[in-house]
């Protein structure tokens, strides 16, 4: 699913560096808000650490959707645990979506990310045992 976010931006809005965090901002067909919340460093924060992210990171997405379609509580937030995250550091993912269909959206083309990103290791390894 190469290419599939449009227009990625990095910022560091006001109560972000002080975290050591980052707001990654990007685009989805059909979702023009869509954010990455990220805590820069790799190893994750403890228990208290997180709880303080967390509770900024649900501040921030009620900030970013208001100023995006009007209305604070119009998001969705996805957090994946240690044991299943791509990426290393402790992140939230954003959606600000405004109707049923951008959610149902959301999901479609997470699953559809996920499926090809489970099944290229599949894949991979059958074309390389094929070989002579």
């Amino acid at each position: 699913m190469f290419g599939y976010q449009t227009h990625r931006r990095r910022l560091r809005p006001a109560g972000y560096a002080e975290r050591d965090c980052l707001l990654v901002h990007y685009r989805l067909p059909g979702l023009p808000h869509c954010y990455v919340m990220c805590h820069e460093p790799m190893t994750a924060p403890d228990v208290a650490g997180r709880a303080d992210l967390l509770s900024f990171f649900i501040a921030q997405a009620s900030r970013l959707a208001l100023e995006a379609v009007g209305d604070d509580q119009a998001f969705v937030l996805m957090h994946n645990g240690a044991a299943i995250r791509r990426r290393a550091n402790w992140h939230l993912h954003l959606f600000v979506v405004r109707r049923r269909w951008q959610k149902a959206w959301v999901y479609a083309i997470l699953a559809l990310k996920n499926l090809v990103n489970a099944l290229a290791p599949a894949t991979a390894l059958g074309a390389r045992s094929e070989r002579p």
